[in-house]
């Protein structure tokens, strides 16, 4: 009985060990083209708090994507149906490092890194200095029935 017990497991164990390794291993497949697009701040999490934007009038970030090159613009909804871009885009460049993907932006005043912690079609994670940014897609209406 007792070695009935044992077969079992070390089937058991390698069973885990094989699902941990794929599990992981899958972990850090990131699609970078669903980047594209419209993405509002949900939250921001740093040392353990988290802070929620309490603006009436919310800013998103547009990312648009070409290849592994792309910019940043910010974006706010108008009266007239339209949005309002700032007149500051920044480039950045999509990077895969050892430890995931990074977005590496440049201006001529400063340059940075922020590390895609997740991203799918609705959900985006970026860390840059201790901050972790928690991004959702917006419910974007479209006031001019186009």
């Amino acid at each position: 009985m007792k070695y009935l017990i044992y077969k079992n497991h070390k089937a058991f164990s390698l069973l885990l060990i094989i699902s941990l390794t794929i599990g992981c291993s899958l972990k850090n497949t990131v699609s970078i083209d669903q980047l594209k697009g419209y993405w509002e701040i949900d939250f921001v999490k740093q040392q353990g708090e988290v802070f929620k934007t309490n603006s009436v009038t919310p800013l998103y970030d547009h990312y648009i994507l070409n290849e592994k090159k792309g910019v940043l613009n910010k974006v706010a909804p108008s009266m007239m149906g339209i949005f309002q871009t700032s007149t500051n885009a920044t480039s950045f460049q999509v990077e895969k490092r050892k430890e995931g993907f990074y977005l590496h932006f440049k201006t001529s005043w400063d340059e940075w890194s922020k590390k895609i912690v997740f991203l799918d079609d609705q959900k985006l994670i970026l860390e840059h200095e201790k901050k972790t940014f928690y991004y959702k897609r917006p419910l974007l209406i479209n006031l001019n029935n186009e």
